[in-house]
Parts: structure tokens; sequence; C-alpha cells
């Protein structure tokens, strides 16, 4: 009698077991966004100024202020910062990632240099601070121009190029 009441109890576990369990199929989704792209849709231009005796500093907001410290005198002409459309995936957010080092503006026919640093954008930079509404966002750059005196920096013009990384979060 031991053993056939031994016997049912160990059925009854068993099989309980197999009535406790399930099975189902889950499902895995993966979606393919276009790749990130930045244009430049406006080249950074410090406009025109005069370094007059010492020189200083012009200071180009992102938003395209431009102010002067030291004998530098502001001129005519075009000032504005570098501006960028970002596009990719709708909403998406991405980082902006400014140059860790100086860029150098060089004079075309001596050769000399201005130093371009303190770098700033527009969404500000940094993980995650810009947004892609709508498929894409604008960034603006600005930065400053450390300008020497006239004899450091002679008449003429300085062109140079400097890099950014823009990418996905």
């Amino acid at each position: 009698m031991n053993r056939i009441l031994t016997a049912v109890l160990f059925i009854l576990l068993v099989s309980g077991k197999a009535w406790s369990q399930a099975a189902v199929t889950g499902q895995a989704f993966a979606e393919v966004i276009a790749a990130l792209t930045a244009t430049e849709t406006n080249q950074m231009n410090f406009g025109r100024f005069s370094p007059e005796t010492n020189g200083g500093q012009i200071v180009l907001t992102p938003d395209g202020v431009r102010s002067a410290q030291g004998s530098v005198v502001l001129g005519g002409g075009l000032a504005q910062p570098g501006i960028f459309n970002i596009t990719g995936a709708p909403d998406a957010t991405f980082t902006i990632q400014l140059p860790n080092e100086p860029a150098y503006l060089t004079h075309q026919g001596s050769n000399k240099t201005m130093q371009v640093t303190s770098w700033e954008s527009n969404p500000p930079a940094g993980t995650g601070t810009g947004t892609l509404n709508g498929g894409e966002e604008i960034v603006s750059i600005g930065a400053t121009l450390m300008v020497g005196s006239i004899e450091d920096n002679p008449v003429g013009m300085y062109t140079g190029t400097f890099s950014l990384t823009f990418a996905y979060n």
C-alpha cells in the first residue's frame, strides 16, 4: 500500500510541474535609422577689424553677437557664426563635440597666424544636447579670435579650418 501511495504521489508531483509551465513565443524588433549628416550652411566669419597697436580679442557668440577687447577696432562687413544643418532620424538626440584645441587662421601672404579658441555652440556642446525635431536641427558655432598687433597680424585675408563632431547618443 505504501508503494502504491508513493507512486501516486510521485505521478501527481511530476504531472503538477508539467501543468505549471507555459511556453510563449516572443517577438523582437530593430529599426535602422538614417545616418546623421552635417552640412555647413554658413562659414564662421569674424568680420573686418583693425588690430591697432596691441591687438586683443574678437568674441563671436553662437547668436552672432560680435565684440572686441584690447585695442582691436571692429570695422564693417559681414560677421557671422558658423552654422551647420544636422539631419537624421526624427526626434533623435545627438552629441555636439567642439574642437578640443585651438584652430589657426593663416595670412595668405605672410603665413602669420591668429588663434581661434573658446568654442561655444547653440545648442550647447555635450551629450544629448541636440534634438532632431522633425529630423533636423540647426547648430550655431561661435569662438574667440586672438589678434596680435598690426606687425604680428598684417593687413589681408586669414583662413583656416576647424573640426566638429556630431553623433547619435
